[in-house]
């Protein structure tokens, strides 16, 4: 959706890949292709590229983007795992550039709803816990809020 409504951005998608990824969406000899897949249906794969890569030690220069996107992953980390994914996310977007930050919400309603599915993102870890973050790594905070099931930030690198 963001390259159709976009047509001159480029993407890339990182991930690790890993057994975890089988586990939430099946097995496949070659995760990756899920997404080609994905981005030739929506007919933008010539302007997306896929790397295998950790967040927390990205293989991308420094401010290499103009904005960057996590979508319900950081959230499985642990504090310093935390700490280190938001540096790196720091140092490859660009000076002013965005970033878009979702989470599972931590949320009673949502942990009923999902059982252990949504049961990560640690205790007393709200709102205000992930704010103090993303400004320790050198973030401002663009807008907050919640939709079903999400925590969202829109943060700016100062």
């Amino acid at each position: 959706m963001v390259l159709q409504a976009r047509p001159k951005a480029t993407l890339v998608a990182s991930d690790l890949f890993a057994e975890s990824f089988d586990q939430h969406f099946g097995h496949s000899d070659r995760p990756q292709q899920r997404l080609i897949t994905n981005l030739k249906a929506a007919g933008v794969e010539q302007r997306a590229t896929i790397e295998t890569a950790d967040m927390c030690k990205l293989p991308f220069e420094n401010a290499s983007f103009d904005a960057i996107v996590s979508s319900y992953a950081i959230d499985h980390l642990s504090r310093d795992g935390i700490k280190q994914a938001l540096g790196e996310a720091a140092r490859v977007v660009k000076p002013g550039g965005d970033f878009l930050l979702m989470l599972v919400a931590n949320d009673k309603w949502v942990k009923l709803a999902f059982g252990p599915l949504a049961m990560h993102g640690g205790f007393g870890r709200g709102p205000d816990w992930w704010s103090t973050r993303a400004k320790e790594a050198g973030f401002e905070v663009l807008e907050q809020g919640t939709t079903p099931a999400t925590l969202y930030f829109v943060l700016r690198r100062s």
